[in-house]
């Protein structure tokens, strides 16, 4: 059974027209397969002689995968914040349509008096069960992050996350649509706050408050550079460090 995914409203209310589609994408095609094992191995219960064989028959697919795949990190962008939200994060464990790990989740953006929203919908499978029948805390948290930074991106002026304060009301439930809320609250200095809602059927489970802190080009670059010094160089892109690098000239933020 593949995971359903939450519709997203007429284009018409949504700020920035038609969220992009990767449906036809081969890549597409082989992460949404493997969404679907990863949940029937979470939570299924398959005999033993199953998992043995077909244990074997996955190792087979990983290895004939790595034997074509180009070596180091497959190419990657910074967001466009005049795109469509949908597609601010493709390699997100989140929302990503590319990481095989993220939710089954609808993000767009509307224009209020006060300022640009971002709403969206979730739906969270039973590989991401904390207490029984219910969403695990960390998992929430990963989430407002997530549509916290969006908003950000959305509203003009993004950041790296400081704090993140998340209440947790009531427990939310697996297998059930969550509709999501944030919005950037205010910049003081490099200080960015936003805040977000998680709601079913109108009555909120979680919500959060979060700084995030405006990050220079030039300190970001460091910041990446240093990654990629530890970790090699498999952990950017050579075209994102270029468009990084651009972007630091310019004196132009992330």
């Amino acid at each position: 059974m593949s995971r359903p995914t939450p519709d997203l409203p007429d284009e018409a209310a949504q700020r920035n027209g038609p969220a992009p589609r990767f449906d036809d994408e081969p890549l597409a095609k082989a992460i949404c397969a493997t969404r679907r094992l990863i949940d029937l191995l979470g939570a299924s219960d398959a005999p033993d002689e199953v998992l043995e064989r077909e244990a074997l028959v996955l190792e087979e697919i990983a290895d004939r995968i790595e034997a074509t795949a180009e070596p180091g990190k497959r190419m990657r962008m910074p967001p466009d914040p005049s795109a469509h939200p949908q597609g601010f994060f493709p390699s997100s464990p989140m929302s990503g349509w590319a990481n095989p790990l993220a939710l089954p989740i609808s993000i767009w953006a509307v224009d209020e008096e006060d300022g640009p929203v971002v709403r969206g919908r979730a739906i969270f499978p039973l590989t991401y069960e904390g207490p029984p029948t219910c969403v695990h805390g960390g998992m929430i948290a990963l989430l407002f992050d997530e549509i916290l930074g969006t908003a950000n991106l959305v509203a003009g002026r993004p950041g790296m996350t400081g704090t993140l304060s998340v209440r947790y009301r009531r427990p939310t439930p697996l297998l059930i649509p969550l509709e999501l809320e944030a919005r950037q609250i205010r910049v003081d200095g490099r200080k960015i706050i936003t805040e977000a809602t998680i709601s079913v059927d109108g009555e909120v489970t979680a919500s959060a408050e979060a700084i995030f802190i405006e990050v220079p080009p030039a300190q970001m670059l460091g910041i990446i550079g240093g990654n990629a010094e530890r970790a090699g160089d498999a952990v950017i892109d050579k075209t994102m460090r270029q468009v990084l690098e651009d972007r630091a000239a310019a004196g132009e933020s992330y």
